[in-house]
């Protein structure tokens, strides 16, 4: 067996290799990454850290009969806590540990789940629906910033502008606004019309790359609040469910556990874990009023958990409930309790209607 620990760049790499009593037999220190997963075979174990492409490359060296293993470099510490900061000392650390590990069997690797090419296409796609949200809320603060700064302080004005940016267009005209401000206005009223429209091509797209779950898919959405949308957010960051071994390891990576710090009989509970993934918390929050009417139990748990708590706690509450409803529904195989027929066939309908082509989209029906 040799044990190779691999420092990916864009084109090349930094790889260590060692033998079986774990001396570094040979330093590569930049070879076409291409190049070097052909030399690999059935004999070869290869530790590399997640990055950017890191996935894309493991297929490539499993194909070849290779066991590679991705590393969490947050929790791989000998990485990145290193003061000695090189491309050698990187791959050296990594093929050190994997031949440890190997051996020993003591040392366990923090390994990074490999998602399926259908799971990556779903966080690209999705990625860049995050993007599109994110430039949508810039430009609608930059809208109201404006609006304040021409002495006009109804935030209901600015709501009614960014919420419809074509009726937007024309009801500026009667406002009394200064050349720039006018100007600026208009031009992100004409981008966020143009980032709605984009939006729904995305949407589209995701459904598409969505059809792989579409079983999944069909059992979720008979939640009230849960849309096909939400379903594949939530399917593209957990993967198979069946991987996390309990409720707990589910919802801390989700991030809607609190971090929990305890020391000399004193517990510490702290915020939300921010380094968790973040799509399902944030696309779910949005339906939170929705997720709470889904069923009688529900309601009553979230609206008494607003009186004690608050509305913040009450929110993530409920998105904790739900994703183990979810959990368990996937893992059971087994509809909604409380499903709407009439809710879940519309939901269906919007799920076929978007899975359409654009020629077929044109095709009456």
């Amino acid at each position: 067996m040799r044990y190779h620990g691999l420092d990916l760049h864009k084109g090349s790499a930094a790889v260590s290799i060692r033998d079986e009593v774990g001396h570094e037999v040979r330093y590569l220190a930049k070879v076409v990454t291409t190049s070097y997963v052909a030399t690999l075979g059935p004999e070869d174990s290869v530790a590399l850290e997640s990055s950017s492409g890191s996935f894309w490359w493991a297929e490539r060296i499993q194909r070849r009969g290779a066991r590679c293993i991705v590393i969490d470099p947050y929790r791989f510490r000998i990485i990145r806590d290193s003061w000695h900061k090189t491309d050698r000392h990187d791959a050296g650390a990594l093929s050190l540990a994997l031949w440890t590990s190997a051996q020993s069997g003591e040392l366990v690797l923090p390994e990074v789940w490999q998602p399926t090419p259908e799971v990556r296409e779903l966080r690209r796609l999705f990625s860049q629906w995050q993007l599109l949200n994110n430039q949508s809320r810039q430009l609608k603060a930059q809208v109201q910033s404006v609006l304040v700064e021409n002495g006009i302080t109804d935030r209901k004005l600015g709501t009614r502008l960014v919420d419809n940016p074509a009726v937007g267009q024309q009801l500026i005209a009667t406002l009394e606004l200064s050349p720039a401000s006018l100007f600026s206005i208009a031009m992100s009223l004409r981008t966020l019309a143009q980032l709605k429209e984009q939006k729904k091509s995305l949407q589209r797209e995701i459904y598409r790359a969505g059809q792989p779950f579409e079983e999944q898919v069909r059992l979720l959405i008979g939640i009230r609040g849960v849309t096909p949308l939400l379903a594949l957010g939530f399917l593209s960051e957990v993967g198979d469910i069946r991987r996390f071994r309990s409720l707990r390891a589910l919802l801390a990576y989700l991030g809607v556990v609190p971090t929990v710090r305890s020391s000399g009989g004193t517990t510490h509970v702290g915020r939300l874990n921010r380094r968790s993934r973040s799509l399902a918390r944030t696309l779910f929050t949005q339906a939170v009023l929705h997720l709470a009417d889904s069923s009688p139990l529900l309601g009553r748990f979230y609206r008494e958990l607003v009186e004690r708590k608050g509305y913040g706690r009450a929110r993530i509450a409920i998105l904790r409930k739900t994703f183990g409803i979810m959990r368990r529904m996937l893992l059971s195989n087994t509809p909604y309790r409380w499903k709407e027929e009439s809710l879940y066939q519309s939901k269906l309908k919007d799920w076929v209607r978007n899975q359409r082509t654009e020629e077929e989209s044109k095709i009456p029906a």
